[in-house]
Formats: structure tokens, sequence, C-alpha cells
């Protein structure tokens, strides 16, 4: 089925012509010698570097105040789809922040055409990348002793962790409601994708705490549901999906979802959502760039009435997904194993 959903997948062309995920060619795949001798190489500032050598300077704005903007999202067989939309919601955030100009966009893309053709290389076969962008807004001027403007821009990707995720992916996520509450949008720009990301780690740390394996999910001030760390949450009740609007991360992962759903004909509605009504829905799943989607068992304790999680519309939108990027998703993560490369 062509990507007409996804102009996104901008024709990013796969780097490694071999038999995967159903293509029809093939070429020798790199020895496991050769995946483990070699290094990936990141993007920075127009340079490229070792990932051992990548680093930003203990001066940076990025490192100092944590003021960066990033981008997160993922190969598909080698193609990284959605690219265009990936680096132009990085480039408005970074006007919307007055960071000082990055890159230009062709500069960005062929940054990651350029370090994704090597890095790809070197994956076990049915493995993909995940591929991460991000600005900061310059040097900090009490350090240098001199103002600075110059950001830091770094392009780079890392294996996706498949094996991480099937545990969820088969039996679902279990979510921990967090005392700590969503930034408002009016102290802080929560729909941009920034590096700040303190009060998340805290969140997911005491959910950790609380009930070890499960991932917090902050609710606003009103006590509406916001989001994860990582992903937006997506409620099915009665066949129908909402999702939080307001106080959340634009996300390009619920947008997908949205022009799947629309394509299927299933009822999609971005809204306000009440915890009641989590746990009361058919199902609930998150979604997010890198792991696509993932069911959830259960929101405090209250498990979802599909159980593990895997329910109609969640696997509708997982064989659209699958089909409109090239890849079988659900297969991918199952095949994941311990050849998967982790740096």
């Amino acid at each position: 089925m062509p990507c007409s959903l996804c102009s996104a997948a901008d024709g990013r062309k796969p780097h490694r012509s071999r038999s995967r995920h159903g293509s029809n060619q093939s070429v020798s795949t790199p020895s496991a010698q050769q995946q483990s001798s070699a290094e990936p190489i990141v993007w920075i500032n127009g340079r490229l570097v070792p990932w051992s050598a990548a680093a930003l300077p203990v001066w940076d704005l990025g490192v100092v105040a944590g003021a960066a903007v990033t981008e997160a999202g993922r190969t598909y067989g080698g193609r990284f789809l959605f690219a265009d939309q990936h680096v132009e919601r990085l480039l408005h955030a970074l006007r919307e922040l007055d960071f000082p100009p990055a890159s230009e966009k062709h500069q960005l893309l062929q940054a990651a055409e350029e370090i994704i053709q090597q890095n790809f290389q070197l994956l076990p076969e049915g493995s993909d990348l995940g591929v991460v962008m991000f600005s900061t807004a310059g040097g900090n001027s009490t350090y240098l002793g001199r103002p600075s403007s110059q950001p830091t821009t770094v392009v780079h990707t890392y294996p996706l962790p498949f094996s991480q995720w099937r545990n969820a992916f088969l039996s679902g996520v279990r979510l921990t409601v967090s005392q700590l509450r969503q930034i408002p949008a009016d102290c802080f720009p929560v729909s941009l994708k920034v590096r700040n990301r303190l009060h998340w780690w805290l969140a997911d740390h005491a959910a950790e705490q609380q009930s070890p394996g499960s991932r917090a999910l902050l609710l606003n001030r009103d006590g509406s549901v916001a989001e994860t760390s990582t992903a937006s949450v997506c409620v099915v009740r009665n066949g129908h999906v909402t999702t939080p609007d307001g106080d959340v991360l634009n996300s390009l992962s619920s947008r997908l979802v949205e022009r799947l759903c629309q394509n299927a004909g299933i009822p999609f509605t971005r809204c306000k959502v009440n915890l009641s009504e989590l746990q009361n829905a058919e199902e609930i799943f998150l979604t997010s760039s890198p792991s696509c989607l993932l069911p959830v068992l259960s929101v405090d304790g209250h498990k979802t009435q599909t159980l593990p999680g895997r329910g109609a519309v969640f696997r509708r939108l997982l064989r659209d997904w699958s089909l409109a990027t090239g890849v079988d998703l659900e297969q991918q993560m199952l095949r994941s194993d311990k050849s998967e490369i982790s740096r």
C-alpha cells in the first residue's frame, strides 16, 4: 500500500539492499565481526565524528541549562520515513523559543542520510535505527567570559532496543499515575519537544519505586490526562479513539494514528480526557515514533477490558502502520533477540 498517508515517507531511500521485511533485493550482509569492530558516526555542527568521541562542551547551554530542542524519529527497513516532518518540527521549535538558528533543513536531512547510510550497515538483520536530532541555545556567557550564540547541532542514531519493548508489546505497559503534574503551557512550552525533562525523570523514577516495571502517567492540574514521558496516550471506548489535547506534545506519531484512523473509518477525537475514562476503557495504547504502538495493560492497577491490551483497534492500527511503512512491525518486535547492538 503506497504511503499516501505519509508524504512523510518523503522518499528517504533504504541504504542496504538486502532481503529484509519482504524486500526482493539482496546483497551480502556485513559479518558479525565487521559489525562489532566498526563504530557508528555522529554529525556535530557539520563534522562527522565517531560515536565514542561525540560530546557537548561543558559550557554549552544544552548542558548548563538543559536548553535544547530535540527530535526523535526512526528508520523503517533503513529508510528514514517522516524525515521532513521531524526536521520541520525541530526548526519550528527553534524559532518559537528564539534559539540561535541551527543548520538549514536540507543540511539536516543530508546529515541524517549520511550517518544512516553508514550506521545502518552495522546492524544485525531485521533491526532498525532510532534517529535523534537536537540543537542547543548556544554557549553560557558566564563560563566563557563572553557572549556566545553558537549552537551545537547534533544528528545521531542508535539501534532500536526492540528486546526492551518486547515484553510491553506482548503483555502491555503498566502505568502508574504520578503525583507530579504536567507543567502548564503558560509556564513551559510543553507542545515543543525539548531536552529539559527533569519532571519526567522524577515521575518515572517515582513510578518505578512505587510499582517496579511501571511507567508514569502525568495528569494536568485539573486532573485530566496528559501523557507519559515518551509517548502519547490513546483511549478506545465504543470503538472511538480519543487522545488528550491541550498541554501535551505536538506528537507526530499521534498525528499518524489520526490519519490511520481516518483511513480505516475509526472515529478519532482530540479532547480533554478524564482519568475515569481510562479506568473504563476497552483499550488503551501508547504511541511514539521509536516504538510506534504499545498496548497498556493497566492504570494504577485497573486493567483494561481487552487483556493484555492488544484489542481490535490496536491490531488494526498496527497492521495499517506496517503497511504504510513497508515493515511488519509486530514481526520486527518479536524477532528481536540478543544479537541487537547496544551502545
